[in-house]
């Protein structure tokens, strides 16, 4: 693998910092795209092609990849943890745009990293992929980061979680990978849109102030 040696001096993470140009393609005036996530998205396959000799693009399949990267990169925190940081950005912006890009929905990204939300439009289900990058990269919870629980309907909460509950378990040093969680996430998302078939609900679609309602009635 590529990436072993250390950056040049005024470098990035893992990597020279790319400038936040937009992509071409069909998400380059995407406008659930906020210019702070596209940012640490285009940081995030810069270092990790750095570091893997591969060029993620937005794929669920890179997800793997992208374990791989986080892994890498959590080795070099012990001597420089200033970066830890700034690596928990670009992974979980990247994360979260593999989940919205896929499932569909929007960013909520004022305040701190520790308040944003991938949020999605055909059922109710929102998370902080910066926090389920920090997750991947300490492969567990001990850690400074956001929280990176699922956020669903208060009753839709047994629901989901029975749901979640009868998947095989996934072995303890699998657990909280990226790809582990976006497929956590897509039963949670197939449980809950069978939910809303059975009520007869199913062309509902989810908007910013349906979460904000949500959000404003307990914490995060």
């Amino acid at each position: 693998m590529a990436g072993d040696s250390e950056p040049p001096e005024g470098a990035g993470p893992l990597g020279p910092v790319p400038t936040a140009e937009r992509p071409e393609g069909p998400h380059s005036a995407d406008p659930g795209l906020p210019e702070e996530v596209l940012s640490a998205c285009l940081a995030c396959i810069d270092y990790a092609e750095r570091s893997t000799g591969i060029r993620l693009d937005f794929e669920s399949e890179t997800l793997p990849i992208l374990d791989h990267y986080a892994t890498l990169a959590g080795k070099k925190f012990s001597p420089r943890v200033e970066l830890e940081p700034l690596v928990a950005l670009a992974i979980g912006a990247y994360f979260g745009e593999v989940v919205r890009r896929k499932l569909g929905g929007f960013w909520l990204t004022s305040g701190s990293v520790h308040d944003w939300r991938l949020c999605l439009r055909p059922v109710f289900l929102s998370l902080n992929p910066i926090g389920a990058a920090y997750d991947a990269l300490h492969r567990g919870q001990s850690h400074h980061g956001p929280r990176s629980h699922l956020l669903v309907a208060h009753e839709d909460s047994e629901w989901v979680e029975r749901r979640l509950a009868s998947v095989p378990p996934t072995p303890l040093e699998d657990f909280y990978l990226l790809a582990t969680r976006m497929e956590a996430i897509e039963v949670a998302v197939e449980a809950l849109r069978a939910r809303m078939v059975l009520q007869g609900y199913e062309e509902v679609v989810y908007e910013a102030e349906d979460y904000l309602a949500e959000m404003s009635t307990r914490p995060l």
